[in-house]
């Protein structure tokens, strides 16, 4: 039974047992907190099958070894502030919610003199409204990602880090961009356009498609996955291999959006199924191009030559475009090329003129070599390249960019329509993550 408040007396209950007595099966939380030092909340409703959205604020409390630990709970996805101004501590857990002073530290659950109290939507008007708060905060709160963590875990770690939080606040500026909450202060709510645009960005790979793709990877590798021709490479080529397939073979044409969305559990059986299939088929090419000696060479060229500075300045412009090639959404560029180009050409040779006419050789080599070996967050990168007309390359749009950038940037699987089709088709949401080119 949930108390109305939690104060952590006896008398009241302690804070940390209002995640035991939400419910057996919560389906969704929302969670917000400034300081975070442990996970027992959040461990407390994954182990129940819940979902969880976490708010937290980078400061002198927040432990970076709980952000690492809620990080890589698959039922989990946390955004952040740096800014003072985040000072919210809101749970909410499907229709209920717990609204007070306590933090998700081990003092703030158990130990401190916290009031907090609980207000259920079918019986507390004020309930209403806090759906949209937590909702306001988390469109402005940034996306932990692996390289954010690494930052905040080495600003934390330094040695004679500031201590009080206006002087850690300032302190953290040189390791992680600012990301502040809204405020009544006048314009403090405007973000600007471009970073707006990027963290919708990072929010539909990092937060959604690489998550998702992870966990096709451990599923598929669990059900067995491994062929013998991907024997001592990369499972990332034959993972990529596997969706494509999937989305060219099992849903072709409209079918692979007409599958259902599917829950965690059922998403495993349906990667079972068919990586039962991919296991035992004598063809894993049907209607593509590349066997897989050939898929495993066309990576090895991307990264041996196209993500080195050094190899990538003496190429020509033949060999760039044949290494560019091993992407699959660049190579289905020919789908859009004019035919007048040259009757008498194939569509290889055709789609080869029209990406020279469109762009220069030093362009060329800048936009590859600033997306695979330039300085920075690489979801900027690749934001530049696709919207930034200094980086844009002609007839390279998003879904070429971002498979390049997997193949060429260590530890960011590569994703292009296909892949994300094959997704959907497996019944990931992620129909509307389709981009246009």
């Amino acid at each position: 039974m949930l108390s109305d408040i939690y104060a952590n007396t006896k008398a009241t209950d302690f804070t940390i047992n209002f995640f035991h007595e939400v419910g057996s099966q919560p389906k969704e939380a929302w969670l917000a907190a400034p300081f975070l030092t442990t996970t027992e909340a959040i461990d407390i409703l994954t182990e129940k099958g819940c979902e969880v959205s976490l708010i937290v604020r980078f400061s002198p409390v927040t432990l970076p070894a709980a952000l690492k630990k809620a990080h890589e709970n698959p039922r989990v996805r946390v955004r952040y502030f740096t800014d003072q101004k985040f000072h919210t501590k809101l749970y909410v857990v499907d229709d209920v919610a717990l609204v007070g002073s306590a933090n998700l530290t081990h003092n703030g659950l158990k130990a401190n003199r916290e009031l907090s109290i609980v207000l259920h939507q079918d019986r507390d008007v004020a309930f209403e409204q806090l759906p949209t708060v937590f909702d306001e905060l988390w469109n402005y709160a940034d996306v932990l990602t692996d390289d954010v963590l690494k930052a905040y875990t080495k600003a934390f770690n330094q040695p004679g880090r500031p201590h009080t939080e206006d002087a850690f606040e300032k302190f953290l500026r040189d390791f992680v961009p600012d990301a502040s909450p809204p405020s009544i202060v006048v314009d403090s709510d405007r973000v600007s356009k471009e970073r707006s645009f990027i963290q919708a960005f990072r929010r539909k790979y990092d937060e959604i498609l690489i998550p998702f793709h992870n966990e096709i990877v451990e599923l598929a590798k669990k059900q067995g996955l491994g062929r013998k021709e991907y024997e001592g490479q990369d499972p990332q080529i034959e993972i990529g291999r596997f969706l494509g397939w999937l989305r060219l073979v099992h849903g072709s044409g409209d079918t692979w959006r007409e599958a259902p969305i599917l829950p965690r559990e059922e998403r495993e059986k349906r990667i079972a199924e068919f990586v039962s299939i991919w296991q035992s088929t004598d063809d894993t090419v049907s209607t593509d191009m590349y066997e897989a000696e050939q898929e495993i060479k066309n990576i090895s060229n991307i990264r041996n030559f196209l993500a080195d500075p050094e190899q990538l300045e003496q190429l020509d412009f033949d060999t760039i475009f044949d290494y560019l090639i091993g992407c699959h959404a660049f190579l289905e560029r020919l789908r859009f090329v004019p035919k007048n180009l040259g009757t008498n050409l194939t569509g290889l040779q055709r789609l080869r003129i029209q990406f020279l006419k469109n762009n220069t050789i030093e362009n060329t080599k800048e936009t590859i070599n600033y997306l695979l070996s330039g300085s920075g967050d690489p979801i900027v990168r690749a934001y530049d390249c696709i919207f930034n007309a200094r980086y844009k390359l002609r007839g390279f749009g998003e879904a070429c960019v971002m498979e390049l950038l997997g193949w060429g940037v260590p530890g960011r699987p590569p994703f292009n329509n296909r892949t994300i089709r094959g997704m959907r088709f497996l019944g990931y949401d992620v129909e509307n993550l389709v981009s246009g080119e």
